[in-house]
């Protein structure tokens, strides 16, 4: 689970994304007051994911003031610009997430998340691919199969918002964090419960005061 630790300046945001990329990418170089979405990526750590290399862009520079911020994003190259239009990241309450979370939104979530016990059964499932020779399908299986799940409580409701993350990364420490992640569908989770209908899948989180 990636930490990101934001910017406190816009030369030193710049400084960082303005990086030439990899060696094979040909077409970003560094210091040439252009940000690419290979240059982005790479200070992400995120190769493909675009919704991913603007939900990081987000968070980093979520400290800045707004004119820094809107200096950051003058400098990003139309395709990146796009990127941002297409999948910029929204701060919702706990309470916000469950009434109005869709699926394939991303978005950050301010609270303290408690790990649950692998030996407990969630009762949620999720679908997941599973390739045989050339053909893709999906499986349905077990939230706990595949991921580290997480509970964050709204401190107004009492209501219980689920997190996970891919069981393979570093566990989030349980204290009060930024998350940014992506809202996925559960297939199941209850009757009727609004709940539970989404979780938010976890890519990268910031400490918070």
């Amino acid at each position: 689970m990636k930490q990101i630790i934001p910017y406190t300046s816009y030369h030193e945001a710049i400084e960082s994304f303005d990086n030439g990329g990899k060696f094979f990418n040909l077409f970003s170089h560094a210091h040439d007051g252009v940000v690419s979405p290979a240059e982005l990526g790479k200070v992400a750590g995120v190769t493909h994911d675009k919704q991913a290399i603007i939900l990081y862009l987000m968070m980093s520079i979520s400290r800045l003031d707004n004119k820094s911020r809107e200096r950051i994003l003058a400098r990003l190259n139309s395709e990146l610009f796009e990127f941002y239009e297409k999948y910029r990241p929204v701060h919702l309450s706990l309470d916000q997430l469950l009434e109005l979370g869709k699926p394939g939104i991303s978005c950050t979530l301010v609270g303290t998340p408690k790990k649950v016990s692998s030996s407990i059964s969630l009762g949620a499932t999720i679908m997941v691919p599973v390739v045989v020779g050339a053909v893709t399908g999906f499986s349905i299986v077990p939230i706990e199969n595949s991921y580290e799940v997480y509970e964050m409580c709204s401190e107004e409701s009492g209501a219980v918002v689920m997190v996970a993350h891919d069981n393979e990364k570093e566990s989030l420490p349980e204290r009060k964090l930024r998350i940014g992640g992506m809202l996925t569908s559960l297939n199941h989770f209850g009757e009727g419960d609004q709940a539970q209908k989404v979780f938010l899948e976890a890519q990268f989180y910031m400490e918070e005061d």
